[in-house]
C-alpha cells in the first residue's frame, strides 16, 4: 500500500543554510510531512529579473509537478540573509519576495502561496 504524505513546496535558494529552517517552518506551521524543494541561487530574484526568465520557467514547471503529482497544498517563495546569488538587505529581499508572490499568484495554483524570509539568526519570518 502506498503511503500517504501531505506535501508542501518551497522555491528556495541553493544555500544549504536555508534548507532545514524552511523545511521545519513549513512542516510545523502548515501541517505537512514532506517539503519538495526547488532551488536556484538567489531565487527570490528570478521573478523580477527578465534575465532569469529561464529559471522562472523551470521553477514554474517544478511547482506544477509538485502541486499536481504530490497534491502540495502550500507553496513558499524564500529569500534570505547573506545571499551570495542575490545580495541585498532585508528590505530588498522582502520587496522581491512580494514581487514573486504576485507573479506566482498569476499561476492560479490550487494551493496557498506564502513568502518566507530566513533572517540572520536562520529563523524564518513570514512575509505578508
Amino acid at each position: 500500500m502506498k503511503e500517504q504524505y501531505k506535501f508542501g513546496t518551497a522555491i528556495n535558494c541553493i544555500d544549504g543554510r536555508t534548507q532545514q529552517p524552511v523545511i521545519n517552518y513549513i512542516k510545523q506551521n502548515y501541517a505537512v510531512d514532506i517539503v519538495d524543494m526547488i532551488t536556484f541561487p538567489g531565487v527570490d530574484e528570478i521573478f523580477s529579473n527578465e534575465l532569469r526568465d529561464v529559471e522562472s520557467s523551470l521553477a514554474k514547471h517544478s511547482v506544477y509537478i509538485s502541486v499536481e503529482k504530490h497534491n502540495s497544498q502550500i507553496v513558499a517563495i524564500v529569500g534570505h540573509y547573506d545571499c551570495a546569488g542575490n545580495p541585498g538587505d532585508k528590505n530588498y529581499h522582502y520587496s522581491q519576495i512580494k514581487t514573486a508572490l504576485h507573479e506566482i499568484s498569476l499561476w492560479k495554483l490550487p494551493a496557498k502561496v506564502i513568502g518566507l524570509y530566513v533572517n540572520e539568526n536562520w529563523q524564518v519570518e513570514e512575509v505578508a
